[in-house]
């Protein structure tokens, strides 16, 4: 294994590189565009034998990755924002199909007003499309989430969203860890699955009457619940061969005697982490749960690892408007009847900052509220 400085989105391309994916299908946008840049110098260096398919929008580079995907190619592209959005007819035929196709999302804010910067709505937005969702806390597990989100594809024929932060951690440098070749050609041996075969041609995605439909649907949710289990399975079996250990779903942090727990996903966790370790030093006892797949939602895991704490403080980078912060409201769902109290915060929203001090602010303001809201409240304005 080698370590070298890395970006979030050189990360990405280095594990579709060691994925040995065989297509590319890909729309400039920005922040994710230099894990595209990067995938095709591979290509032209001749270090990855990749047929780039070069279109005309983001729709049409996801349809490309479905058509190579359905005719047995490990495929693999990469956006953001509006397009993820502009893509969205083709994510749900992507999952419908029950291709493996994996998807870099460098996650950025929606229009309007425009933004350039961070938040992870244009994820949270295809929530209900039926794609595995992973987040990622820094640039080590972008390569590491790549590289297992193709095996949990492959295994359960789904899809898998690989999100990390525009420019927080698609553009900033960090130290990450890249595995050798011969050992991940072991770990992710190709699993092909080849659904259109020019020796037997058949149609694909015909119109389904009612008597099927449902069948089909049930199916793919029973898919998607296989995933809680694969999704664990595949980061044990990575982390015994490759020494880091994402902890499948979701990951607690000092939490064998908290009373307090702090809940996000995304890179808010490493600073909560810092924040953690402070106020214990201070005797707060404080912890964290991480949630790292978010589709499926890790509802047994999340009541397992929080059934001991009285208060818990969840912090989204999101809104669902009318709603809330989508992990915070999901939580409450999960945790109903618990006894404990849930407080829900919106921040970071457009690339806002969220600092160490930041964290401490929204703790110390829900150890302070005495009843359970609502609704999720907005911090920082």
């Amino acid at each position: 294994m080698s370590t070298t400085l890395l970006t979030g989105s050189e990360a990405a391309a280095y594990g579709a590189k060691l994925a040995r994916i065989e297509v590319l299908a890909y729309y400039p946008i920005t922040p994710a565009f230099p894990a595209m840049e990067r995938v095709s110098k591979f290509i032209d260096d001749g270090e990855l034998n990749t047929r780039f398919v070069r279109v005309e929008s983001d729709h049409s580079a996801l349809a490309a990755a479905l058509g190579a995907s359905l005719a047995g190619s490990r495929t693999f592209t990469v956006t953001n924002s509006q397009g993820l959005l502009y893509m969205t007819e083709v994510v749900y035929h992507t999952a419908g199909l029950r291709q493996p196709v994996v998807m870099a999302v460098a996650n950025r804010a929606l229009s309007a007003p425009h933004s350039r910067f961070p938040e992870q709505g244009d994820a949270i937005s295809q929530g209900a499309s039926g794609w595995i969702q992973l987040f990622c806390e820094n640039n080590q597990e972008v390569l590491d989430n790549m590289l297992q989100a193709f095996k949990i594809a492959e295994t359960v024929r789904l899809p898998v969203m690989v999100n990390y932060e525009g420019y927080i951690q698609s553009h900033t440098l960090e130290e990450v860890g890249i595995p050798n070749q011969e050992t991940i050609d072991q770990f992710l041996p190709l699993n092909r699955v080849r659904t259109l075969d020019v020796e037997n041609p058949q149609a694909v995605n015909t119109v389904a009457s009612p008597e099927f439909y449902m069948d089909y649907k049930f199916h793919q949710n029973e898919a998607m619940e296989q995933a809680l289990t694969v999704i664990n399975d595949v980061a044990a079996e990575y982390g015994k061969e490759f020494g880091r250990d994402w902890s499948g779903l979701i990951d607690t942090y000092q939490m064998e005697d908290a009373e307090h727990a702090f809940v996000a996903m995304g890179s808010m966790v490493s600073d909560a982490r810092i924040v953690v370790d402070e106020l214990r030093k201070q005797g707060q006892k404080v912890g964290l749960v991480k949630v790292r797949a978010w589709r499926p939602f890790p509802a047994e895991a999340l009541r397992e690892a929080l059934k001991n704490v009285q208060l818990i403080t969840v912090c989204d980078k999101n809104i669902v408007f009318g709603l809330g912060g989508a992990l915070g409201t999901e939580l409450k769902s999960a945790l109903y009847g618990q006894d404990c109290r849930v407080n829900s915060y919106i921040l970071g929203l457009g690339g806002r900052d969220v600092t160490t001090e930041e964290i401490k602010k929204v703790l110390e303001l829900s150890e302070k509220t005495e009843k359970q809201a609502t609704a999720s409240e907005w911090f920082g304005l």
